[in-house]
């Protein structure tokens, strides 16, 4: 297992890296986050129209077929300028969703349309009384003589006020999950914004009797479970490789501070108590780096990868949140202002440790998967 990046993998890695360093900011970043729908259309148009959403795609769907630890090498760009982006829900979560459940007309029209016109398909997961998105859902499903009405809310949905299709999880009432496909233009469907503390797009979705014909019924049962914790063990990657791109703009961030800040006459960056700290920063993310690396690589080649995937997500966490907490120790009061770039990193830094898994799921995921 060869865990650095091929030529090709680096090669998009370093192009996103130069596209957004010409095109991006974090002012236009927190222009994104405050906007209605709390992301960049206009970014996400052009990671679309590169090719850089599609790389885990099947060929026949539009994609390079290449597999996750590519669009991990996006993805990382991607955090480390703190733009928002449907990357994680829709091409890690969905497509690999999509990728999991039987093959249908439908699946294939959705897989197309995620990897060529950028669709945003998104899951809707999590419920008031759930823990996390693995959670069976108490959403209960309606039959009709054409396929089945929902009605329900479900909290923590991504990007959902620009969703063309919501992926939902339900339940059949007798304990079986069901995956239904909502068009996100559905009589009945309604959005409204959380308040986050990442400022990500997360909305509360209510369903007020909205119908789903039979043929947009995705999986049932087992195949619906396995094709959930697919999704959501490719989400956990993704969103890594993401937040690994968030510690290294803390650390750029934090490494200039200790270059031009002056302290009793000296920078900041010659006293140990700075550059120790700095150097740990470097080895947690690089730590980080090579748990996902290796998680998407068994992922890609086909592996029953639950240990790998939360062992290196319960891992990632902690080393994510301590890397925030270091690069406002280092910056100083001044970290915490809304006008230092630093927050928009370190906010969306803990919310990643939130999300797909928090460090005492993922544990307990681990353990489960060592037969404990």
């Amino acid at each position: 297992m060869d865990l650095l990046l091929d030529e090709r993998q680096a090669l998009a890695q370093s192009a996103t890296r130069q596209f957004l360093a010409a095109d991006f900011s974090f002012e236009r970043a927190r222009r994104a986050e405050e906007s209605l729908d709390g992301f960049d259309a206009e970014l996400w148009s052009r990671v679309t129209s590169e090719g850089w959403n599609a790389p885990s795609l099947a060929a026949a769907a539009g994609g390079s077929g290449r597999g996750l630890a590519d669009l991990c090498a996006v993805a990382e760009e991607l955090g480390r300028s703190a733009a928002s982006t449907p990357l994680v829900a829709s091409s890690g979560l969905a497509a690999t969703l999509l990728h999991s459940v039987p093959s249908s007309p439908l699946v294939d029209q959705l897989l197309t349309k995620l990897s060529t016109q950028g669709a945003v398909i998104t899951a809707a997961l999590v419920e008031e009384a759930g823990r996390d998105e693995r959670t069976p859902p108490k959403l209960v499903v309606n039959r009709t003589s054409v396929g089945i009405t929902v009605s329900g809310v479900k909290l923590l949905v991504p990007y959902a006020s620009a969703a063309d299709v919501f992926l939902v999880s339900l339940s059949d009432g007798q304990g079986e999950l069901v995956i239904g496909a909502v068009d996100g233009a559905a009589a009945g469907v309604t959005a409204m914004r959380h308040r986050t503390t990442g400022g990500d797009p997360l909305f509360r979705v209510q369903f007020d009797g909205v119908e789903v014909p039979e043929e947009r019924i995705l999986a049932r049962g087992a195949a619906a479970t396995a094709a959930l914790d697919a999704g959501l063990d490719a989400a956990a990657v993704v969103a890594m490789a993401e937040a690994i791109g968030y510690c290294e703009g803390i650390i750029d961030l934090t490494t200039e501070h200790a270059k031009s800040r002056e302290q009793f006459g000296r920078l900041i960056g010659s006293f140990q108590a700075v550059s120790h700290p700095l150097a740990d920063m470097r080895i947690r993310t690089d730590a980080c780096r090579l748990l996902m690396l290796e998680a998407a690589w068994l992922i890609d080649q086909g592996s029953l990868a639950t240990l790998e995937v939360a062992s290196a997500k319960a891992f990632t966490n902690e080393a994510v949140a301590r890397t925030a907490i270091d690069g406002h120790r280092l910056h100083g009061a001044i970290g915490y202002s809304n006008e230092c770039d630093l927050q928009l990193l370190t906010r969306r830094a803990r919310a990643f440790c939130l999300a797909y898994g928090g460090t005492d799921e993922q544990l307990e995921r681990a353990a489960n998967a060592l037969g404990l």
